[in-house]
């Protein structure tokens, strides 16, 4: 995965240099390496979170007590690992 983030960041780095020449010669056509540059940041940013999407934690029901909430949680993860 850090070869990947490299290579985005080096990509990004590239393409927001060279939007000024650009920008300078063909004026609105700055914008697609400036496109670009964000396009590789973002999966720069993904490869960093290793292309995965936090999990949400499981959320207690108030009306149990804690002792039935850990249960149901242990039962959860036990099925996760299944």
């Amino acid at each position: 995965m850090t070869i990947l983030r490299v290579t985005f960041c080096i990509l990004a780095c590239l393409c927001a240099a060279c939007a000024v020449p650009i920008g300078i010669f063909f004026e609105w056509w700055c914008l697609v390496p400036v496109a670009a540059a964000a396009v590789f940041a973002l999966l720069m940013f993904a490869a960093k979170n290793n292309f995965t999407r936090p999990k949400k934690d499981a959320r207690t029901d108030f009306m149990n007590s804690e002792e039935e909430n850990a249960k149901i949680r242990s039962d959860n993860e036990k099925r996760e690992t299944k």
